[in-house]
């Protein structure tokens, strides 16, 4: 294939969620995990609606399970009570990793993690790669004060562990 030739390469479908995603998610190295893990909900009115997550907000259980913490009042909190399906997605491995998920509520309170918590079993695992192009990042933050930011992130990653 010629360089500038273009042709349609489906993504790869599997259950399994990558090594890089586990990693990224699992909890640890947080001040050094600066992507940005995008979630997709559908709005009442069918549009798709979209939110940025951190490592901080989210981790992975030994089940394979994802574990996450929103406002209680956010839209994205509003879309999985009422329909529980969503989407995850973030570059890695030269290109995009897209986690179809099915969530539930956990009944978990804590006064120092006020967030609604979910737990998301995984339905497909879809790789995006193209054959003439790698992805070489996402949305990518900065901190303003990570260590103000550090010590919030390990009470959740703690807390969505305990749920």
């Amino acid at each position: 294939m010629k360089e500038a030739e273009h042709s349609y390469k489906g993504p790869t479908t599997s259950r399994e969620i990558p090594e890089g995603v586990a990693r990224y998610i699992d909890g640890t190295d947080l001040l050094t995990k600066t992507q940005a893990v995008r979630l997709s909900t559908v709005d009442p009115d069918g549009w798709p609606h979209a939110a940025l997550l951190s490592a901080g907000d989210m981790v992975m259980m030994p089940s394979g399970h994802i574990r996450f913490a929103l406002f209680p009042k956010s839209t994205v909190t509003s879309n999985l009570d009422r329909e529980g399906r969503l989407t995850i997605a973030l570059s890695i491995d030269g290109g995009i990793c897209e986690l179809r998920l099915r969530s539930r509520r956990l009944a978990h309170a804590t006064p120092d993690v006020p967030l609604a918590f979910f737990e998301a079993e995984v339905e497909t695992v879809r790789q995006h790669v193209a054959p003439y192009a790698a992805v070489t990042g996402g949305v990518q933050f900065s901190l303003h004060d990570p260590q103000s930011v550090l010590p919030r992130w390990q009470r959740q990653i703690a807390a969505l562990r305990a749920a």
